[in-house]
């Protein structure tokens, strides 16, 4: 019994990690609600978006992420949002479902600042039980074959951006929680750490059809190394948009994103390393997004 714990406290203790990663995508420029949620209901309201992210694509069991959220406005200074997030990389999954508020305070004619506060739910598992008879994985025998499951805990994020006609700059505080989690079926508990991110933004237009959109964020916590991320994207008469980024440590990649009508988006990104052979670490992602009520509204 003691050797099983010891293995699972282990284990768990690669699932803590795992939990305190602050999640990647490069779908900011389409859903910026899921970016930060200062932006619930003052960027594409009345828009669900759904996201699929595969992480590592050369190596077995490397990390997926499915995204989904909605955003809207509410009265005349304020938005809510929903969202959720679920996270798997070999035999750890994550879960995360939350809701947002949103309040636009008016400086001036010039000068907004978004406040954003999200709060909700979250749940880590260890999926043993699909990878018990899987060489790859190699499980001690002397493990339970069941899954391990943590209880739900509370966890919220808050946001602060500045919009001055087409700069913007925000900071957002994440995984923010109290007291210890605990798992159900070990003893083991940890206490989930608060990440931060900072960002700023700035859309040049160029004539009356082109638009350049250069972002930089850097990103860090406890548990995180601080990591910079630069990226550009080139629209053209908003219908059509093509991105260059570049993350820290020697991560690239390139996306392509289509606005088809007023209700309909779709975006495509792909990253890779220069440091590692490109059949290794590829990451793929791809973001549909659709305005509910036009499409509701349709004949």
């Amino acid at each position: 019994m003691k050797k099983i714990l010891i293995i699972l406290t282990g284990i768990l203790t690669g699932a803590m990690a795992f939990s305190q990663q602050i999640p990647l995508s490069e779908s900011y420029f389409s859903d910026k609600y899921s970016f930060a949620p200062s932006y619930a209901g003052n960027f594409n309201p009345k828009f669900l978006f759904l996201g699929y992210r595969s992480d590592w694509s050369g190596i077995a069991g490397g990390p997926r992420t499915f995204r989904m959220s909605f955003n809207d406005d509410i009265m005349r200074n304020a938005g809510y949002g929903l969202k959720l997030i679920y996270d798997k990389a070999g035999i750890f999954n994550q879960l995360n479902i939350m809701g947002s508020y949103s309040y636009r305070l008016k400086v001036n004619d010039n000068n907004n600042i978004l406040f954003g506060l999200s709060a909700g739910v979250y749940r880590n598992s260890l999926n043993l039980t699909d990878y018990y008879n899987d060489p790859n994985y190699n499980l001690d025998p002397s493990l339970i074959r069941s899954d391990i499951k943590s209880k739900l805990k509370f966890m919220s994020d808050v946001s602060l951006v500045w919009v001055m006609q087409k700069f913007e700059a925000g900071f957002m505080f994440s995984n923010i929680s109290f007291g210890d989690a605990h798992y159900k079926e070990v003893e083991v508990k940890y206490n989930p750490v608060a990440n931060f991110q900072a960002h700023a933004t700035y859309d040049f237009q160029i004539g009356k059809n082109w638009d350049l959109v250069p972002l930089i964020i850097l990103r860090g916590g406890q548990y995180v190394k601080s990591q910079y991320e630069t990226a550009i994207q080139v629209l053209y008469r908003e219908k059509i948009w093509g991105s260059l980024v570049f993350r820290d440590p020697g991560i690239w990649g390139a996306g392509l994103g289509l606005n088809i009508g007023k209700g309909l988006k779709l975006a495509y990104n792909f990253n890779f390393s220069s440091e590692v052979e490109l059949n290794v670490y590829n990451n793929h992602e791809i973001c549909l997004g659709f305005n509910i009520f036009e499409f509701l509204n349709k004949d």
